[in-house]
């Protein structure tokens, strides 16, 4: 295989992340290629090991792809600004352009995504000059001040950077992972979407649309009113009769590893997880009082959950006093 001619796709994560990656990145393999793809994962030196980046590696191999373990020393990013549940391994993303110098184009994926159609499609898209390709994010009316505040004036103009097609010539030309990095660096604490933020604050108006099946959100379901808006109501519905890549974003039941989540194609990515080296992990959060909210109906879930979540962090704030 030339790996400059191949197909290439990449992913971060850590240790703690790494089941979840793995699911993603079988997803990818399941799918039909031309010749196997070349899978990048960047890490932060967790993914290493029998339990870890050897488990994957023969994961990978076995599919007949190549896997890349690119391990990113801590100092790279530990002064940029670790907000809340993101940490500062987000960041490793804007590394790309100079990290595969040798590569043209890649695509990168989250690890909370799951492929369910080819992605070679996606690979012979054209980006019109714009250094990424991506898909716009459904924003909440009550975060539009937010996303105006990083100099987006139409929210509906702001993307999700789940899912990047990555023009990395034209990137390593205008030197972007500096120019990401100082961004991170002197407006971290602006930054509600860390990375997103930042890549929306250097990239505005410079981003070719994709079509939403290609990074088919929680929100096409959960706000379909709101995503109509966005894309349109054939968009929407287009991408939600034949998603290519779902991108399950957002916490705790947004995620289909959790106990509570109903997401439509939740039972697909359990059927995925179950063939990678880690089958044998359980949903998250699997407790006696998720397993009691399970049997209230299906509308009356989430609020009870918040009230749940609400309860536990006063615990956690009364054991911490």
């Amino acid at each position: 295989m030339n790996p400059a001619a191949a197909h290439h796709v990449a992913f971060v994560a850590d240790a703690a992340y790494l089941p979840w990656c793995a699911t993603a990145i079988r997803s990818c393999l399941d799918q039909a290629w031309s010749q196997p793809p070349v899978v990048h994962l960047l890490h932060d030196g967790s993914v290493t090991g029998p339990a870890g980046g050897d488990s994957l590696s023969r994961m990978v191999e076995a599919a007949g792809a190549v896997l890349h373990l690119h391990e990113i020393a801590p100092t790279t990013v530990d002064h940029l600004p670790a907000l809340d549940r993101f940490g500062t391994i987000v960041w490793l993303r804007f590394l790309l352009p100079e990290l595969l110098p040798d590569l043209e184009r890649v695509l990168y994926l989250d690890a909370d995504t799951l492929a369910v159609a080819p992605l070679e499609p996606l690979f012979a898209l054209g980006l019109d000059g714009c250094p990424i390709g991506a898909v716009a994010n459904v924003v909440d009316e009550g975060l539009w001040p937010h996303v105006r505040s990083l100099g987006i004036d139409d929210p509906t103009q702001f993307f999700n950077s789940g899912v990047l097609l990555m023009d990395l010539a034209a990137l390593r030309a205008e030197g972007s992972a500096d120019t990401l990095l100082q961004i991170a660096a002197e407006r971290g604490s602006e930054l509600r979407w860390p990375d997103q933020d930042a890549l929306n604050i250097v990239f505005a108006g410079r981003w070719h649309h994709l079509h939403p099946r290609w990074n088919a959100q929680n929100s096409l379901w959960e706000w379909r009113h709101q995503a109509e808006r966005v894309f349109g109501d054939s968009l929407v519905r287009d991408a939600t009769m034949d998603p290519a890549i779902l991108h399950f974003e957002g916490p705790l039941l947004c995620k289909p590893w959790h106990a509570l989540n109903h997401h439509p194609w939740r039972d697909e990515y359990w059927r995925v997880l179950r063939t990678t080296p880690w089958a044998d992990t359980q949903p998250e959060d699997n407790t006696l009082a998720t397993r009691i909210i399970a049997r209230l109906p299906q509308d009356r879930q989430l609020a009870a959950f918040l009230s749940l979540a609400r309860w536990r962090l006063r615990r956690e704030q009364g054991v911490k006093a």
